[in-house]
């Protein structure tokens, strides 16, 4: 999308660590020649708006199954998806955690990959 919208280098770097929790996301977006403060900001808000939507998509589209709303919202809105999902119950706030975790491994083996195949 940063591509197709021509956004900077710099500025696009900074957004494909964005789906992962702040201090992962910052150190990734350092690593591979983004600027960290950015990235933060973007992080916070994925996190906020997946937060505020996220129960609702979930409602809408009638994920019901505990494990699947966890993953969910562990991986769209990471700690505070991961917040939302235990208000829901403890299997979903465990789930989330984990999937978040989870999210922020594969995106250090994987964003530097990614950015090679998209951004050059």
């Amino acid at each position: 999308l940063a591509k197709w919208l021509h956004v900077s280098g710099d500025l696009a770097t900074s957004l494909v660590p964005r789906s992962v929790t702040t201090p992962i996301a910052m150190s990734i977006s350092q690593s591979i020649g983004g600027i960290p403060s950015i990235t933060a900001v973007f992080v916070i808000i994925t996190g906020i708006l997946g937060t505020m939507m996220g129960p609702t998509v979930l409602r809408i589209f009638r994920i019901e199954n505990e494990i699947a709303r966890g993953v969910s919202l562990g991986t769209a809105a990471h700690g505070t998806g991961t917040s939302k999902a235990f208000e829901l119950s403890s299997l979903t706030g465990t789930i989330s955690s984990i999937a978040m975790i989870l999210s922020a491994l594969l995106s250090i083996g994987v964003a530097p990959a990614l950015l090679a195949i998209f951004l050059h």
